[in-house]
């Protein structure tokens, strides 16, 4: 019989524990530079030391911990909340509507063409020309923006690179302001998502205290990256930006690839 989850955190060696330790480290640099991009880095490499059953579990609690530090709760977090709340209120319709799509279509061929979708938007600002949205029409594209990245979301499981291609289309929308709205963002989907997760009993003692543990890596990682953060340009932080989601995309279409020749 397969190793059970709850055996396969018990039984790490003390090499893995530090392999584990640096990959959520690096996991927590990404998100604390970017905003986004930790549990796409770090998922697939823990997967290659535990079963993935154990892996997203354990990633809750980092995932959360990161987002609600990165949301920064004060006065200034309702005017985020009262700026974008029709983008998230259409994530959330968006996701419900995806999965009921996922139940009759091919997921791979879905992460593809979303792939090929995110490299021809990246292209395209590489030859100067972008989508610019401007503040008084926020009300009317966020609901549009938020419904595509939702559906998105839910066929795929891919949220972010939609999300984070809407809002970097946003006049005016510093490289701070940014990384606290999708955080903000990314809390009004993993909350739900981790709730349900816990009611149906996904969560075992030994797997939450390991989300617990791993925090302490990730954190130093997120601020690290806002250290690294903090001393770059608006134009360098965009850059990085769209290098990394053009990296996101090409592991999505080489990987769905893969899985529809196998």
């Amino acid at each position: 019989m397969g190793q059970r989850p709850l055996d396969a955190l018990t039984s790490l060696s003390l090499n893995v524990l530090v392999v584990i330790t640096v990959i959520v480290f690096l996991g927590g640099l990404i998100k604390g530079f970017l905003g986004f991009g930790m549990p796409l880095f770090a998922t697939p490499l823990l997967a290659i030391f535990m079963p993935l059953l154990s892996v997203i579990p354990m990633m809750a609690v980092p995932v959360l911990a990161s987002n609600i530090y990165q949301a920064k709760f004060s006065k200034q977090s309702f005017e985020y909340i009262k700026r974008f709340w029709p983008l998230g209120l259409g994530q959330i319709i968006g996701v419900s509507l995806g999965v009921q799509v996922l139940v009759s279509a091919d997921s791979n061929v879905l992460k593809i063409c979303l792939g090929l979708i995110v490299l021809l938007n990246i292209a395209l600002r590489a030859t100067k020309w972008r989508l610019k949205i401007p503040r008084n029409r926020e009300a009317m594209s966020g609901p549009v923006g938020g419904l595509a990245a939702g559906m998105v979301g839910g066929t795929t499981s891919f949220v972010g690179p939609l999300l984070v291609l809407y809002l970097s289309s946003l006049e005016n929308l510093k490289k701070d302001d940014f990384v606290k709205a999708i955080a903000l963002l990314y809390l009004a989907g993993f909350l739900p998502m981790y709730g349900g997760l816990a009611v149906l009993g996904s969560f075992s003692w030994t797997q939450l205290m390991g989300s617990f543990a791993i925090c302490v890596p990730m954190l130093i990682g997120i601020w690290l990256g806002e250290w690294m953060r903090f001393r770059v340009s608006e134009l360098l932080f965009e850059r990085a930006v769209m290098v990394t989601l053009g990296f996101i995309a090409i592991f999505l279409i080489y990987r769905s690839s893969i899985n529809l020749m196998g």
